[in-house]
């Protein structure tokens, strides 16, 4: 077995968020009728929270079938950095499990950070994406998903990426976008295989507090190991 045998076809996303020719995709992808109703609150919390130079773009899976769109703010959260959201996962169930066996729905949008001129971290949250949309990845803080980095930088240190409240935008923690609505993002944050291991063995307030007390970089994706 490969290393990345069990990623999903899904979370296999060549290229990057870059604009989509109509012409190559089926009618009802290329040209989705419109955002979600709730599409636009969405994309109106993420620009105010997140900063930046904004636009809105569609990214495809591999085979074409299953468009996703996603919010790009250039200079955000700093000058010459770049900050992906999805703004359309909030429409997906999102069940997660509870210690009393009974499960609560929580909605949520994923979010991603890259350095300069690295578009990594874009194709990473299109993978993360589809991953969801197409065999339905749950998305929680403490969630790893793997070889997702891998994929697009094989010299990366950091292969996995594990989802963390929204540090570089904490107004996303939780927003009210209608009365039964809140929806809430997650950022995703590269890690070693070594760090994975010790998340596993812990949980993810620890892990939390452990990158936290090493003041990691958290857009490196060559860094070092903290464990």
């Amino acid at each position: 077995m490969s290393k990345d045998d069990h990623i999903s076809d899904a979370a296999r996303l060549p290229g990057g968020p870059a604009p989509i020719s109509p012409q190559e995709l089926p009618e009802d992808v290329a040209f989705p009728e419109e955002l979600p109703p709730t599409g636009p609150a969405v994309v109106t919390a993420a620009v105010k929270a997140i900063g930046g130079d904004p636009e809105v773009e569609g990214m495809v899976d591999a085979v074409g079938k299953t468009r996703v769109d996603v919010l790009t703010c250039h200079n955000a959260p700093v000058p010459g950095s770049t900050t992906w959201s999805t703004v359309t996962l909030h429409t997906q169930p999102n069940e997660l499990p509870m210690a009393s066996g009974e499960s609560l729905e929580i909605r949520a949008e994923l979010m991603a950070v890259g350095l300069p001129d690295s578009d990594v971290m874009g194709k990473v949250l299109g993978s993360c994406a589809f991953a969801v949309l197409q065999d339905h990845w749950m998305m929680a803080p403490g969630v790893v998903f793997g070889d997702v980095v891998s994929l697009y930088d094989p010299q990366t240190t950091t292969p996995h990426i594990v989802w963390c409240h929204p540090f570089t935008a904490t107004e996303l923690g939780a927003v009210d976008i209608e009365d039964d609505l809140t929806v809430h993002w997650l950022v995703a944050m590269p890690i070693t295989e070594a760090e994975r291991q010790w998340l596993e063995a812990h949980d993810y307030d620890a892990f939390a507090n452990l990158l936290d007390e090493h003041e990691v970089t958290y857009s490196d994706l060559r860094r070092k190991s903290v464990v």
